[in-house]
């Protein structure tokens, strides 16, 4: 794990970052982006921008891994992903050769009780996003500006929809975690954009404008919230702000998660 200090930051995405995420949907979103990538696209869920205050903590750094998932199911705490394969690979979770990547087709529960297992648990989203973004809230964790050969993202190798055809990571699908160093963030996580998406402790819910000190979510919901990007997402999708929205029992070939750990040193 690596630790991220207290602090605050402005979670969400501002007026500025938004209009930079037309740009990139348009560049990148294919011939039907003129039409889909107007100011009412996705990111209506990633505002208003709004003040969060942190206490500090612990936080993975990178996404957990096949291997390590392995050890949870065979100590009896976890139960197997709904899937061994991966979207180009017959043979993977289970398969010694791909233990250092990131283990996919797990639900949220899933990824929940893997971080108790290990001795944490998941992260908040606020967590998460400020591990991604820090105090000066970048819309990326390298900067403001989209980089591809910081990530895994849906590049040339990606055939699944619109790519950037102008870099080669080397990946059509999952990276080893870790592959992108130069993708760290402020606080030494890395792969928190691309890779695959992550599994957050939150129910989803809409942002409010009030400042808010180490939010949790709401009680309940209906769905839950992946962040992050993953190998299959254009540039436009792999911002820190972005928020996903699924069932709490989706799985798929691009979801995985990591872990959190409560500072219990810090001052409440």
């Amino acid at each position: 794990m690596v630790y991220v200090p207290a602090g605050e930051f402005v979670m969400g995405i501002t007026y500025e970052q938004a209009q930079y995420t037309q740009e990139l949907c348009k560049k990148y979103g294919g011939a039907g982006a003129p039409n889909t990538c107007g100011h009412a696209m996705a990111i209506a869920n990633e505002k208003p921008p709004h003040a969060v205050a942190l206490d500090g903590y612990w936080i993975d750094r990178t996404e957990v891994t096949n291997g390590q998932y392995q050890r949870c199911v065979a100590a009896g705490a976890c139960t197997p992903p709904a899937e061994t394969g991966s979207y180009t690979r017959e043979s993977y979770y289970g398969d010694p050769a791909y233990d250092n990547y990131p283990v996919v087709w797990v639900t949220q529960q899933q990824a929940a009780d893997y971080c108790v297992w290990a001795g944490a648990q998941s992260p908040t989203e606020a967590q998460w996003e400020y591990a991604a973004r820090g105090p000066e809230s970048l819309l990326f964790p390298w900067g403001n500006t989209f980089d591809g050969t910081r990530l895994n993202y849906c590049d040339v190798n990606c055939t699944l929809g619109p790519n950037d055809p102008s870099v080669n990571d080397g990946y059509p699908d999952t990276a080893p975690v870790g592959s992108f160093p130069t993708g760290v963030s402020w606080c030494g996580a890395l792969d928190l954009a691309g890779n695959v998406r992550e599994w957050v402790a939150d129910w989803f819910r809409y942002y409010t404008k009030e400042r808010q000190v180490n939010p949790t979510g709401p009680p309940t919901g209906r769905t839950r919230i992946p962040r992050g990007g993953s190998w299959l997402d254009r540039p436009d999708i792999v911002r820190s702000t972005n928020r996903g929205e699924n069932a709490p029992d989706y799985t798929r070939h691009k979801v995985g998660f990591r872990c959190a750990l409560c500072d219990t040193t810090a001052q409440h």
